[in-house]
């Protein structure tokens, strides 16, 4: 979800509280990333970043914009694996199923999984839960069944998590509750198959889903953010197969600690320590900031 034009109003006067707002502390196993990028880039394509994917070697990510468009760039890292640079590669406009290049509201793409071939599935939040696929991430969409309880979901709080498992089945959250908890759904791509309901994750204080990826090690793992006035916290939680509504919180960052992080990955280095990425969506305004931060993550 994007914060409404009303709730921005408090930027203005709030982002001068920033300097001395203080973090709370997290009951987690981390509380602040181990590292912190701030990324400055300019044009239409910049910013707005909401999904996430990174190559397996960490060398390259695709961002994906709630304007509708893709980025690819080059993570340049040092000697620690800390980002020190990105480089940007190309950019792509996104199209709907009748090949046409997605405009205004009808652009707005959440949450992002790219799969081995180079496909992608997309979530887009607008008309309560539309999923995309993209054989071709420059050609027409294709898509995707919906389920029936989506109309139930508010304009600008649902579908912002998108995963897709080793079997390709996908799992997507909704960023508002149905009957008092988020549930999680899982689609068997097969022939026939209909959206399931596999756990209903219990409320957690203010966090709201936005993001979702499988991590190498086969778990499924969590961003959540909150907001309040013009501040953002972070969560990530991670979900073990068959037992998934049971979210184990790893990260919990302090209110005003960062901006407003919706896209998440999650990856191994090459010693095989376990990262969790998440990219920050500035919602193109002068007040918010693009940032790339790293968690190290238990194996």
């Amino acid at each position: 979800m994007t914060p409404n034009r009303r709730q921005f109003l408090t930027l203005a006067s709030a982002s001068a509280a920033a300097a001395w707002l203080p973090a709370a502390p997290a009951r987690a196993i981390a509380n602040q990333p181990d590292h912190l990028f701030r990324w400055h880039g300019g044009g239409p394509y910049f910013g707005g970043f909401s999904g996430l994917s990174i190559s397996r070697d960490r060398s390259r990510a695709l961002f994906l914009s709630d304007r509708g468009f893709l980025v690819r760039a080059r993570l340049i890292r040092d000697s620690a694996g800390a980002i020190t640079e990105i480089e940007k590669i190309e950019h792509t406009e996104l199209r709907g199923p009748d090949g046409a290049i997605l405009r205004g509201g009808r652009a707005d793409a959440e949450g992002l999984d790219q799969r081995p071939d180079g496909s992608l599935f997309i979530a887009f939040e607008t008309g309560r839960g539309r999923l995309f696929h993209y054989p071709d991430e420059a050609g027409p969409a294709t898509a995707l069944p919906r389920a029936q309880s989506w109309r139930r979901l508010p304009g600008n709080q649902s579908l912002e998590a998108l995963a897709v498992d080793d079997n390709n089945a996908l799992y997507t959250l909704p960023e508002a509750a149905l009957d008092g908890a988020f549930p999680l759904y899982r689609l068997q791509q097969t022939r026939g198959a209909d959206w399931e309901i596999i756990a209903q994750l219990p409320p957690r204080g203010d966090f709201r889903p936005v993001g979702l990826d499988f991590g190498p090690d086969g778990n499924l793992y969590l961003l959540e953010r909150r907001f309040r006035l013009a501040f953002f916290a972070s969560r990530i939680s991670r979900l073990r197969p068959g037992d998934w509504g049971q979210p184990e919180t790893l990260v919990e960052t302090g209110m005003g600690s960062l901006d407003n992080h919706e896209g998440i990955a999650i990856s191994r280095d090459a010693a095989g320590q376990l990262w969790a990425t998440t990219v920050s969506d500035d919602n193109q305004n002068r007040l918010q900031r693009t940032e790339i931060a790293e968690y190290r993550l238990p194996g």
